[in-house]
This record gives C-alpha cells, structure tokens and sequence, in this order.
C-alpha cells in the first residue's frame, strides 16, 4: 500500500455502516447517512436526565480488527486495532487508533505461514552465505565476465524448529529467498534472508499480530536493541500441491521508520549458526514472557549510555535470569541450612506471638533469611561461568588497570543499585560499579544462551559478535 495515497471502501462495526478513509496511518471512519444520528445521539453523547446529554468521553474500541472492502483496488483490508482504547470524534466522524493493518489480494481466509524479512534477519542469517561467485583474475578486467551462483534452497535453508504459542504449534525456519527482475530499476537478483513460521491454517487474524510480535521480540534479543526494522511480512495460504501462496501482507504501525545502519555495518548481533537447534526454545520462553528483555535498549546508541534505570533494568535482568537456572537459589552448606532454619523457627514464634505492623516486620525478616544477596549469586555464577566468559571480564578490568572480582564487582552493583533505587542522590556514584555493569551485560547472555544447553564455544562467539569485541577466541 502506498502510504502516501489516500484510500477509502466500505465495513461494519457494531451493526452499523461506514465508510473509512486510510492513509496508512490514520482511520477515520464516516457513518452512512442512515447511521449519523445513531452514532451521534447513541454513541457520542451520555444522557444524564431526560433530554439533557454530555459528550462520552468513554467511548471505546470493543473490536481487535475492523474487516474493510477498498474502493480503489478491490482488496480486503483487515484492519488492527488497540482494543479497549478510546475512540476520538470529529463531529459524527470516529478516529480509530491502529497497530497495523492486513491487505488480501483474495478472498481465502486460511493462512498457514508468515514470512520476515529485514536488514537485521539479513545479518543473523547471512545471505551472502547463499552464492558463489568465480572470475578469472587475469581478464576480468578487460573483459568485465565473472558469475555468480546461488546455493540450493537445503544449503541455505536451516532445521525446522517448533515451539508453542497459545496452545498452537508453530515452527521456524530460515531460508534466503531469490528474486530475478529484468527491470532497468531493478538489480537483476535479489537475495534476502527470512524467518518463516509456519503453522496449521487457521482464520484467526490477530494470531498473526501475536506472531509478529514474538518474531520482532526475538530479532530485538538477537541484536540487543529495540529499534528493529521490519518489512511488512508475507502471510501464504497452501495450495492442492502442498506448496505455499502468498495471498496478503501484514503492516504493522509500531515499527521501526530507519535502520540502525551503524549496528548493521559493524554486524552487531548472534548468529542463527550459532544458536542452531535451539531457536523454538528461545520463541517458546518469549512467547510466554519469561526470557527477561526489558532491559534491551531502544536504540544502539541509547544502549552505550547507562542511567539509573537502564543500571537498574540490567542488574534486574541478571537476577531474573539467576532465579530461572537456579531455582532453589544458592547452594548452601548443610551448616548454613541448619542455622536459616534455627532462625525461621525463631521467627516463627514471634510472628505467632505478634500482632499488627510488629508481626508485618517478622514476616519480612523472615522472608529474607532464605533470600540470596546479589553478591552471593554473583560469586555463584563467577563458579561456574568463568570459564565460559571470565576472559572478556579479565581483559575488560585489565584494561581499565582493574582486576575482576566477582564477590567486590557484587558489592559496588548491590550499594550503586540501592543507591538508585533508595533515591541517595547525596551518595557519590561508585566508579567501577560501571565497568561492573557492563561485564554484567556480557554474563545476563551467557546465562540466557546457557539455559538452553548452547555450547560454550558458542556462547563466547556470540558474545564477542554481539558486542563487537575485539578479542579472538
């Protein structure tokens, strides 16, 4: 769609006629002449008394899509709304808020895969993996002949791997797509990655926003940013013979308007290679949201500037993680074990004998006797990540003529995070307490790629892509 055109057709909402007009961002929707009156003494005004009436400011979106048929080039539109949001008005004229918007170029309803594609899918499956190319050096540059040859679609097509969303199957897939043109403002070939899911067919419109999300989430984890660009995405039907048709294109507003063209030159982002096997396990964890990736930063740059909530965010997606690979906390020494419960039982009888705010104070004590410090778990975690990571962490310290300790890199992140958190604005910011935060974001994605069982050798390459460190392995 062209979003520079202005289009209009026709759709119901409510049991009541429209007609829209869309410019590929806005959607404003104009009640048939049988329905002005109705929207606007039914819908735009509250009547408080007999005859009397004040405008609703309450008026709401109930649907999560709009079905529209466009006058302009015949095509079915299904457009997406935030359900729930406040619908404006200009006079009898309703101003709906999108998320994006679906063009059909036929009528089948079923759908059974969703195709990505976008510069950063490019990267994490490399296309230029996907040709070959042979010259002779002696005279190609008097003769200016040299080829080029694509790999079959099996090479350059990865493991199909499942996952679950919503209690529906659904796998992925990378695979580089060909296109030949012979359109004077056209390359000749065009090679570009994409991640396909694929799933049973269904009619089920905002599955398709639900996967577009999981899919945007999991490129924004592979390149630690948010500011992912995505090309509006193919959605296919099959056909009689098992092979797949595209039948229309999903558009979503919440995307990113440029490409991080910087963070794609300096190919800042893990690999499809080297998480392969275990891609449906990483879309299954965001898909029910318990991958931490709040903390991912909106921007590449924004990322390289620490404040007191990205420090805090950080320091919160380590101990998420923490808790998720070691569920029963630290390991203690039976003698440790003895004296927390001696302890509990103590507590125990003073909550017991207590009442009001006193018996609210135990409670609290009693809850943080078993409860691990952040200098604990990261003494933990210095056990048995070192020799996955401990490299970057030396080398980074010896940089800055500092040595990495993990029980005092605990310390200075624990004091500077309730520093923040407490609002101690008259405490002095603890220097390294930095430097521990940015080896900290090293180890929050060593924990997460370890959780899913990849192999340490890839961890560190993943680490050292993704940060674009300049240390070889």
């Amino acid at each position: 769609m062209d979003n520079n055109k202005i289009y209009t057709g026709v759709l119901s909402y409510k049991d009541t006629n429209f007609t829209f007009v869309f410019n590929g961002e806005d959607l404003r929707l104009i009640p048939s002449i049988d329905n002005v009156r109705k929207v606007e003494s039914e819908w735009l005004v509250t009547s408080i008394a007999k005859g009397v009436f004040i405008p609703n400011t309450d008026l709401k979106m109930e649907e999560s899509f709009l079905i529209g048929h466009c006058h302009e080039n015949g095509k079915t539109i299904v457009f997406f709304t935030q359900q729930n949001a406040n619908i404006g008005s200009s006079n009898a004229v309703l101003l709906v808020n999108l998320i994006g918007y679906l063009e059909c170029n036929s009528k089948n309803g079923k759908f059974g895969r969703i195709s990505f594609s976008g510069p950063e899918i490019n990267n994490i499956h490399p296309v230029n993996h996907a040709f070959d190319f042979s010259f002779d050096p002696s005279t190609v540059n008097s003769d200016g002949i040299f080829s080029i040859t694509t790999k079959s679609f099996e090479i350059t097509s990865t493991t199909p791997q499942e996952f679950m969303v919503d209690r529906k199957k659904v796998s992925v897939q990378f695979s580089v797509s060909r296109k030949l043109s012979a359109k004077i403002l056209e390359p000749p070939i065009l090679l570009e990655s994409t991640m396909l899911f694929e799933f049973e067919e269904t009619e089920e419109y905002d599955f398709l926003v639900r996967l577009w999300h999981i899919a945007r989430n999991f490129i924004s984890f592979l390149c630690y940013r948010n500011n992912i660009f995505m090309e509006p995405a193919s959605i296919s039907t099959k056909n009689q013979d098992g092979k797949y048709q595209t039948f229309a294109t999903l558009t979503m507003m919440n995307n990113a308007t440029e490409k991080e063209m910087y963070a794609l030159k300096q190919d800042r982002c893990i690999k499809q290679r080297q998480i392969a096997g275990h891609e449906g396990q990483i879309l299954e964890d965001i898909a029910c949201d318990s991958l931490y990736t709040r903390h991912l930063p909106k921007t590449y740059k924004e990322g390289r500037h620490i404040d007191a909530a990205r420090f805090i965010m950080i320091t919160a997606a380590f101990e998420w993680e923490f808790h998720r690979a070691y569920p029963d906390g630290v390991p203690k020494k039976e003698s440790t074990i003895k004296i927390e419960n001696e302890a509990t039982e103590a507590l125990k009888k003073l909550i017991d004998a207590s009442t009001g705010k006193l018996k609210s104070k135990y409670k609290f004590l009693s809850k943080l006797i078993r409860s691990d410090s952040l200098q604990t778990e990261l003494l933990k975690i210095g056990e048995d990540f070192d020799s996955i990571i401990g490299g970057f962490g030396k080398h980074l310290y010896r940089l800055n003529g500092e040595e990495l300790v993990y029980s005092a890199m605990g310390e200075r992140l624990s004091s500077q995070r309730n520093h923040f958190a407490h609002g101690d604005l008259d405490k002095d910011f603890i220097g390294l307490a930095l430097l521990d935060l940015m080896y900290l974001e090293y180890v929050v994605y060593s924990m997460q790629m370890k959780y899913y069982g990849i192999e340490a050798e890839n961890i560190r390459q993943a680490i050292i892509d993704l940060f674009h460190l300049n240390i070889a392995l």
